[in-house]
């Protein structure tokens, strides 16, 4: 008969973070981590979803320190476009980022428009300009502490004015100058983070950033199927990493592409995914992989637990390949890296996550953002809009749906190229292609819409600073620190309803 396991599949929903001793507060805690030579400034990764990574998302992420991943299932000339966009944003510590027709605020603005500015742009440092364009100084935003003033207040009277002779002690200027070694040598005597150029009638012509960290370091999914040593050649050379892409990498021809990624490109960090076992997580280290990617019918498109029977609960996938990544360690002396993929809802989730995964990879998360790569709709939930200000829903589909099919066949744009092979109702002909070929094949995903958060930037920044929160709260100093220092604890379900606002009527949130 059938084993029937003695686990029990758990959610990372059902668990909580116990405090400790506060070593450090929030501001101080570090969210960097390390994939092999991939140096990020937070444990993310984007799922490798259609839905999610394009030119634009690629763009955003990286610049923000955040690992891409585009997915296998796009057509080659949107992978190529991907890339392109992505190698053209890349920056190395050091260097200098010029930024043109940065958005300014007037010195009369109130600081809550400016605040607003902030939180839609991202953009943390605004210049203060007259209506001739004429610099007067910056506002610089520090969210670790937010200005306690009336929200009326002119934002003249927190900005950081221009040195002059009045003031010493005012920001420094160049005139006319973009000399970078110069810039560099302003910045680095004065500790500072940017430089304004002025022209002689001191009118704002660029901001000059001095860059803290290397950028946009990217991935590529492989194909388990076809011709797979043509996609590595294709694509190795352009990418910081690959990955194995399949929902169960359990299966020969698996460790057949792990030895030719590591023999071929071993200058190339090569992880395999996705799994749930400690005995599959012990076959692919022991077989080189790079990092291995846990998780599966837990993500919030996917059916393959639900319909297909097939899966395990998140929490209990990230408890069992963190324990078997500290033994494998202990053992052999090679870390390899885990990284949680799905069922990872809220911050809570991504806390819960940490505390075990080197890195998490997220899908419905990114897929949020004004930079997904899926279309954007208004608030009717059926009008397409690329007006920003109008945007409420974002669609959504997994890469186990037709839909995934029909993008990789004919891109973003496939109603717009069915309609013009087929002329007639859109829908139907979308219908008809979608399903046509498929006899034999499961639908292991859904198409959906996600609410509309905004630009990923302040998203991320604001996400950020909740879990540094939650982890100094936790004792810890870091995530290598946290990973060994959290402890947890099993919720029951009155204690997770009796931690959601009760008893009161909520009118602001």
């Amino acid at each position: 008969m059938a084993k029937i396991s003695d686990h029990l599949s758990e959610s990372l929903s059902e668990y909580l973070i116990q405090t400790g001793w506060i070593e450090a507060p929030p501001e101080q805690i570090s969210l960097e981590t390390n994939l092999g030579p991939i140096s990020l400034q937070y444990p993310f990764m984007t799922a490798r979803m259609q839905c999610v990574v394009g030119p634009k998302m690629a763009v955003a992420a990286g610049r923000n320190g955040i690992l891409t991943m585009i997915p296998r299932s796009l057509r080659d000339q949107d992978k190529q476009a991907i890339l392109d966009a992505n190698q053209k944003a890349r920056l190395k510590k050091g260097e200098i980022e010029f930024q043109e027709s940065p958005e300014c605020a007037f010195p009369e603005t109130t600081i809550e428009d400016v605040l607003q500015k902030v939180g839609r742009t991202g953009h943390s440092i605004i210049p203060i300009t007259d209506k001739f364009s004429k610099l007067h100084g910056f506002y610089v935003h520090d969210p670790n502490n937010p200005p306690t003033v009336h929200p009326a207040t002119p934002v003249r009277e927190l900005m950081i004015p221009l040195r002059g002779e009045s003031n010493a002690n005012g920001l420094p200027f160049l005139v006319n100058s973009e000399n970078k070694s110069e810039i560099q040598q302003i910045l680095s005597a004065e500790n500072r983070k940017f430089l304004p150029i002025v022209d002689t009638n001191q009118i704002l012509r660029k901001v000059a950033f001095l860059q803290r960290y290397d950028t946009n370091y990217i991935g590529i999914a492989i194909s388990t199927r076809g011709n797979w040593q043509e996609e590595f050649e294709k694509w190795a050379h352009q990418a910081d990493t690959l990955v194995l892409d399949s929902s169960n990498s359990c299966f020969p021809a698996a460790l057949e592409i792990l030895k030719y990624a590591r023999g071929k490109f071993s200058d190339k960090p090569f992880g395999v995914g996705n799994i749930i076992s400690a005995d599959a997580f012990k076959v692919f280290a022991e077989a080189g992989a790079s990092y291995i990617i846990g998780g599966m019918g837990v993500g919030s498109i996917c059916q393959t637990g639900s319909t297909r029977g097939n899966g395990r609960g998140q929490f209990t996938v990230a408890k069992e390949l963190a324990r078997t990544r500290d033994e494998f360690y202990k053992e052999k002396g090679i870390y390899v890296p885990n990284v949680v993929d799905g069922g990872i809802s809220n911050l809570k989730d991504m806390t819960i996550s940490l505390a075990f995964g080197d890195l998490i990879m997220m899908g419905n998360y990114f897929n949020r953002f004004f930079e997904a790569a899926a279309p954007k709709f208004k608030a009717d939930k059926k009008t397409p809009t690329s007006d920003e200000g109008l945007m409420a829903y974002i669609e959504t589909w997994g890469e186990g749906h037709p839909r995934a099919r029909l993008v990789g066949m004919y891109g973003m744009n496939f109603r717009q190229a069915l309609s013009n092979q087929s002329p007639g109702d859109a829908s139907r002909v979308t219908e008809r292609y979608g399903h046509a070929s498929l006899s034999g094949a499961t639908v292991e995903g859904v198409v959906g819409l996600v609410p509309y958060r905004g630009r990923l930037k302040p998203s991320v920044e604001e996400d950020a600073r909740y879990l540094r929160t939650t982890i100094s709260n936790a004792g810890a100093l870091d995530l290598k620190t946290f990973r060994e220092r959290a402890v947890l604890e099993k919720a029951s379900a009155r204690t997770l309803q009796d931690m959601l606002p009760h008893d009161i009527e909520v009118t602001e949130k």
